[in-house]
């Protein structure tokens, strides 16, 4: 027999911190984000509930920037490094964006010493 439950085991349990963020911060960033949209604006904010917990809105048009472009890349991608770049990279290439100047995206086999 199998029992039923409003649970879904597939979605993970929202903390307490993350509902309040759902509640109260989320509407409120999506107004201003559509706020700066009418003016042409980029909008991007992000926010840290816990540890490597974030939730973000986003809202960038085609007419942004390379720099607001990668600064929502980062906010969607952290902290994977690597999907960061790759999406960078692509996103460049898609866009005609000359990426000679970035020694990283020219050799993204070198391997770097620290």
């Amino acid at each position: 027999m199998t029992v039923m439950t409003d649970e879904d085991p597939a979605l993970p349990e929202v903390s307490e911190d993350e509902a309040w963020y759902d509640v109260e911060i989320a509407p409120a960033l999506a107004a201003l984000a559509n706020r700066c949209n009418e003016r042409g604006m980029a909008f991007v904010a992000v926010v840290e509930y816990g540890p490597e917990e974030r939730a973000g809105t986003y809202m960038v048009g085609p007419g942004a920037g390379l720099g607001m472009q990668m600064v929502r890349m980062c906010s969607m991608t952290a902290p994977n490094v690597d999907s960061y770049i790759l999406n960078l990279k692509r996103y460049c290439n898609r866009n005609g964006i000359d990426m000679g100047g970035s020694f990283t995206l020219r050799h993204p086999g070198s391997r770097g010493s620290m």
